[in-house]
């Protein structure tokens, strides 16, 4: 009876070390994904509907490749002439985790997934980017940056710009993580 009994507890304990190391536990600051996104192949162009572009003033996405110094990366633009807003969704090829600790960083979540969030020239062109962990091994980098003024020529704050690519964000994971 007692050799049953010890390895009952054995073998509990060893079921609540194992639950502890599946796939859907938080990476670092970030909590446990939704779901993990494919950037190797997802069409980026897809992260906003032709509904969405609509609300922002923007045609359809410009889609470009480029090289960053840690690898290839794949982006696509939206830009409004009308009232300066770009947008652009990005992928990485380092995931979110590697931005932590950058400077001028915090952590947030959109959607259920961590983001690191970077902002630079509040005062003259604010840029917020989002740098979203999607998976363990590539990252998503969502930004806007702003080069105009309001039509009464006041500057818009990084509060505004931010709350755009918290939109564009929000816009992105939802499209991109049931794409084809």
């Amino acid at each position: 009876m007692a050799c049953r009994t010890v390895g009952r507890a054995l073998l509990a304990a060893l079921v609540v070390l194992l639950a502890g190391c599946g796939p859907g536990e938080p990476t670092g600051p970030f909590p446990a994904r939704p779901a993990d996104i494919d950037t190797t192949t997802v069409d980026l162009c897809t992260a906003l509907t032709a509904e969405q572009q609509d609300e922002l003033g923007v045609e359809a996405g410009r889609a470009r490749t480029g090289l960053l110094s840690d690898g290839p990366t794949r982006i696509c633009g939206w830009s409004n002439f009308d009232d300066g807003y770009n947008y652009t969704v990005q992928t990485l090829p380092v995931p979110a985790l590697a931005v932590v600790n950058s400077p001028r960083s915090t952590i947030h979540v959109i959607d259920g997934y961590g983001i690191v969030r970077i902002t630079e020239d509040e005062d003259s062109s604010p840029l917020c980017a989002n740098y979203v962990d999607v998976s363990d091994e590539f990252g998503l980098r969502v930004q806007v940056l702003l080069t105009g003024v309001d039509d009464d020529g006041a500057s818009r704050t990084i509060d505004e710009v931010c709350e755009r690519s918290s939109i564009l964000t929000s816009h992105a994971l939802r499209n991109l993580r049931f794409a084809p």
